[in-house]
């Protein structure tokens, strides 16, 4: 068996570190709503607000969003109004306020917080800080959106979607830098990111397939499944062919993705994506006279947009080590929640790209993860609202009270000391003993039964783990109503 090295902090949201397993289970942990972040009720905003990006400067977070208040389903060349992209600032990442750029007119004014607008339609304009260190200070900032070209085919005008490529040396001012040269369907968020390990730029965008008849889920009524391809770049000029990406033979059910959120975890080597579910339940319409009515429009969006009524759709929650080969989470990582006359509508579950890092609401207490999903889309204004998660706590290693045990492939580390971010009750425990490579525990290697809950604790052995560097060895970890979500040696 190859023996994996442990370089950086392992997140524990597979079970690729388990050999042997005993009673511990893989936990997906639900984020908590916290409160509304950002409210969308300008007159460029409102009700179609969407299709958002997170990053941070070095100094404050901002948040790129496309403005849209006139619903047109799929016709978006009958819009009365422009769609306008905006940016909003925060430096708590709890709330977030409009500053007055004034680069843009809106209806006569530049009083408004618009960064760009254009002659053509804008489904999304997706905004990302480029951390490639080659990068050039003019494409700091680097946006990709949806680019579409009507061109006549046999005397008929057909639509092709292209993605273009936008760079900014302040996340402001965009220049137009080129169509990227890759084939798919980019009516989506698409997501760039710089992979430090591989020093290769990923593009992750939508793609459509017919289903597999064996895997179709039974009360879908489309017949094109929306994916997620992948394509990689060293130098954002020449891309690969696009591949679309695995979730093992496991899972090949024909779950319909309408974006796919995927970003590299800061500090590890572990890829995770937020990626919205989309479900056309039209099979099961007895229920839509019980469901939100959408502030009223329900009837009128089947009517006339058909799956603008009919469609629901969440979130998911999924895991790579390699950005390709995917873990998905089958059940819903976060669904429209209950019902409030706003929501399980085609809409929900929208999850702003990224995330913050922001202090507790309670004295004492560390920093955690801020995630922000759009509410009311189509109903209301649509507000982002915050919702938190421990840190590295998407994802737990959990033994329920009757405990259990796991002993790992052969790793090795170097390090003289070692900390766990874990959870237990009070009669809870974790338990880390190091052994050799054929599962021998090594004496003055055991931690003793640690209980509480911290996302650093130290642990403590008898003898120095620097005597340990380099060498092929195995963990045994014994778990009792605890969860386990990641530990690093350093």
């Amino acid at each position: 068996m190859e023996t994996y090295n442990i370089a950086k902090r392992e997140l524990l949201w597979d079970m690729f570190l388990a050999d042997k397993v005993e009673n511990i289970s893989l936990n997906m942990h639900k984020p908590i709503r916290k409160n509304v972040a950002l409210e969308c009720d300008e007159a460029w905003e409102g009700k179609l607000c969407g299709q958002a990006s997170l990053l941070f400067d070095g100094e404050k977070y901002r948040i790129y969003y496309r403005g849209q208040n006139e619903d047109c389903g799929d016709d978006f060349e009958t819009l009365a109004d422009p769609i306008a992209i905006s940016v909003a600032y925060s430096y708590d990442g709890k709330t977030f306020f409009k500053p007055n750029i004034g680069l843009y007119k809106y209806k006569g004014s530049k009083d408004n917080n618009i960064i760009f607008m254009d002659d053509r339609t804008i489904d999304n304009f997706t905004v990302y800080l480029d951390s490639n260190p080659k990068c050039t200070p003019d494409a700091k900032f680097k946006a990709i959106s949806e680019y579409d070209v009507y061109e006549d085919v046999d005397g008929e005008k057909q639509l092709f979607r292209k993605l273009a490529y936008y760079k900014s040396a302040d996340g402001i001012h965009f220049e137009f830098v080129c169509i990227l040269p890759v084939k798919g369907n980019f009516d989506s968020v698409n997501i760039i990111l710089w992979n430090d390990k591989t020093q290769k730029y990923h593009l992750y965008f939508r793609k459509l397939h017919k289903p597999n008849p064996e895997y179709r889920i039974e009360f879908e009524s489309e017949y094109s499944v929306r994916d997620i391809n992948v394509a990689f770049s060293d130098d954002f000029e020449t891309w690969s062919e696009p591949q679309g990406l695995n979730y093992g033979e496991d899972d090949k059910w024909e779950i319909q993705m309408y974006t796919n959120g995927i970003r590299k975890y800061p500090d590890t080597d572990m890829f995770y994506g937020l990626p919205t579910r989309y479900v056309q339940r039209s099979i099961d319409a007895v229920n839509y006279k019980y469901l939100p009515d959408i502030n009223g429009t329900r009837q009128s969006l089947i009517e006339k947009y058909g799956r603008g009524g009919t469609a629901v759709t969440e979130a998911m929650l999924m895991t790579s080590r390699d950005g390709i080969n995917f873990n998905r989470i089958k059940e819903a990582f976060m669904t429209p929640g209950i019902e409030n006359g706003d929501n399980w509508a085609y809409g929900d579950g929208y999850f702003v790209y990224g995330f913050a890092e922001t202090e507790s609401d309670f004295k004492g207490e560390p920093k955690e993860i801020s995630l922000y999903m759009g509410t009311g889309y189509r109903a209301r204004p649509v507000t982002f609202e915050r919702f938190t998660l421990r840190k590295d706590g998407f994802l737990s290693w959990h033994a329920n009270f009757e405990g259990g045990e796991i002993l790992t492939k052969p790793i090795t580390f170097d390090g003289e000391n070692l900390s766990v971010n874990f959870a237990t009750s009070v009669l809870g425990y974790l338990i880390i003993d190091i052994c050799d490579e054929s599962g021998n525990e090594i004496e003055g290697y055991s931690s003793g039964r640690l209980f509480g809950n911290s996302l650093d604790r130290p642990v403590e052995f008898e003898k120095s783990l620097k005597a340990l560097n380099g060498k092929n060895l195995r963990l045994r970890i014994k778990m009792k109503d605890c969860d386990f979500y990641s530990f690093i040696f350093d």
